[in-house]
């Protein structure tokens, strides 16, 4: 079944952000430009504007309905009727959509769908689909309902969907703040960003399984759809997630290939690398100590590694395990000792939770005389922010580099932790050419209350301002959409040598940020593959919601790019 033909199909986009007597709903203005650039464009339906008809604000029904007759009578090939706006209900339980004189309690200040439903009978179009955004619109799936209906017996060989925002007793969900309603915000981002490893075309069924499941995900109101067994086979949109099988004949690198292969150019480094590196652990015996400052019973200090915001890190001999380990200590602050106290047991909880090939683990906790510290993995390697001192990456070194660091943040994010400093100085790469990330020590804990337990109250930031999402910036609470822009700074830094901003405070960072977009990373590199760009430049979006949906998704982009697979 090929996508809706441009010069015989039609797409009525209606919506109705201001009332006289409700509240306003202004996200709808902009789910209908978004939704008028897709189907006009041509990775979209590529429409003439003149098939695709725009309604804001009608005032009266006539207004509403008149430009749906007309697409109806036009249409031959593909409908398309949306609605967003305030929904209804009389005291019979029909369902109605509000026009800008709408009142809460009189049904007839409102357009009954009754008569949306009588065009849709009477249309030559072959092919019919209605979306409703709006409260109560589950209630309109009585469209389908009646086994007389003519237009149940007249799609029973073509194909009719409607599918509603809301179940038929719910309301529907605008957010505040957010720049299109939560269903058709998820409904854009499945359009123009497509089903990572789906197929070169979404299906109605397809576009609704994904919309469906992210909504679900986000714990906010599902949709619903009815229509012939045929509807769900509906084309909707081309996939721009779609990634064609690589021939037998192109076999794709093994993974690790490339880290492997950068790991052989740099280590062993020269000795003068190593002396001014206080990243760098030569992974060598621990028999030469002279009476090192001891840690409790177990743990003798050697020598230090590197400090935090919170905290210094020493390289340590385990005695009871005869080998070296890393001792983060945290420091505490006269007054601010309990919340010192809280931020440490919380990393240790949180470092301890995670145990995955590309995180540094925790082994141990310790309170003695000499301080609180924690013991974790001493990680033997270089920070790729030392690596990039002798050049950039190439390509698809970095590629391999963040799809791994993806892996890492993936199984965080599974368990609930957002790291919030993703930046090539906490990710190390070791001799044996694997990535591991460091200092999960500033994460933040993903509540039901939104508000984890290293959120610093007295405003202190959490995080390096130059990797930090434009919304971390503005105070927001660190997401796991937080640590995807991240690793797309990374991923854009590897690659070029540089930030995609860049500015001497963090003002002028965060202005730069919300002002637009990134330069492309081509501009920079001319060589880059126009695949990895698309993936940088998705996952800078300024946007949470036009980024990548999760850490799994973006890796699945990038193992598709890099070795033909997921």
């Amino acid at each position: 079944m090929p996508l809706p033909r441009p010069e015989s199909s039609r797409v009525v986009l209606i919506g109705v952000a201001d009332y006289d007597h409700l509240p306003p709903l202004p996200a709808v203005r902009n789910n209908l430009a978004a939704l008028a650039d897709f189907f006009t464009s041509a990775p979209g339906w590529g429409l003439p504007p003149e098939h695709c008809t725009v309604v804001t604000d009608p005032k009266q029904p006539s207004e509403f309905i008149n430009p749906v007759q007309q697409a109806a009578a036009e249409a031959t090939d593909t409908l398309l009727v949306y609605y967003s706006g305030h929904g209804h209900l009389d005291d019979e339980l029909r369902y109605s959509v509000s026009v800008t004189g709408s009142r809460q309690d009189e049904p007839w200040t409102c357009l009954p769908y009754a008569w949306l439903k009588s065009v849709l009978i009477q249309t030559r179009a072959e092919r019919r689909v209605v979306i409703l955004d709006s409260c109560f619109s589950g209630q309109a799936h009585g469209l389908m309902a009646d086994a007389a209906d003519a237009l149940r017996v007249q799609v029973a060989t073509t194909g009719a969907v409607v599918i509603s925002s809301a179940r038929h007793d719910l309301p529907a969900l605008a957010p505040i703040g957010e720049t299109y309603t939560a269903f058709t915000g998820e409904l854009l981002q499945v359009l123009t960003h497509g089903i990572a490893g789906g197929p070169a075309e979404i299906s109605v069924d397809a576009a609704y399984a994904h919309v469906k499941a992210a909504l679900a995900a986000r714990g906010r109101p599902t949709p619903d759809r009815t229509g012939t067994d045929t509807s769900g086979a509906l084309l909707i949109a081309r996939n721009p997630g779609f990634r064609p099988h690589t021939p037998a004949a192109a076999p794709r690198p093994v993974p690790g290939t490339h880290l492997q292969a950068l790991a052989n150019r740099l280590f062993p480094l020269p000795a003068d690398v190593r002396s001014t590196n206080r990243r760098y652990v030569e992974p060598t015996s621990v028999s030469e100590r002279a009476e090192p400052p001891p840690v409790g019973e177990r743990y003798e200090i050697l020598l230090p590694l590197g400090r935090g915001g919170m905290g210094t890190v020493h390289v340590a001999y385990d005695r009871l395990l005869d080998r070296r380990v890393a001792l983060k200590s945290i420091q505490i602050h006269g007054a601010d000792e309990p919340f010192e106290r809280q931020v440490f047991w919380s990393e240790v909880r949180v470092a301890a939770a995670l145990s995955h090939p590309n995180v540094a683990a925790i082994h141990d906790v310790v309170e003695s005389k000499a301080g609180r510290f924690f013991v974790m993995e001493l990680v033997p390697g270089i920070d790729l922010s030392t690596a990039l001192g002798e050049g950039p990456l190439s390509p698809d070194q970095a590629a391999e580099a963040v799809h791994d660091v993806l892996s890492g943040l993936e199984a965080a994010h599974q368990r609930g932790v957002v790291h919030c400093d993703v930046k090539p100085g906490n990710i190390m790469l070791t001799p044996n050419g694997r990535v591991k990330i460091l200092d999960f020590g500033v994460s933040h804990v993903i509540t039901e209350e939104g508000r984890g337990p290293l959120h610093r109250g007295d405003g202190t930031m959490v995080g390096t301002p130059v990797y930090m999402a434009p919304e971390s910036l503005l105070g927001q609470l660190p997401t796991t959409s937080a640590d995807i822009y991240g690793a797309g700074v990374v991923f854009y830094e590897l690659c070029t040598g540089q930030p995609p901003f860049l500015a001497d405070n963090v003002a002028k960072v965060a202005a730069l940020k919300n002002a637009g977009p990134a330069t492309p990373p081509s501009q920079i590199l001319p060589t880059l593959p126009s695949t990895y760009q698309t993936i940088i430049m998705r996952a800078l979006e300024r946007d949470p919601r036009e980024r990548y949906s999760s850490a799994a998704e973006m890796r699945a982009a990038i193992a598709a790019a890099l070795y033909g697979a997921n």
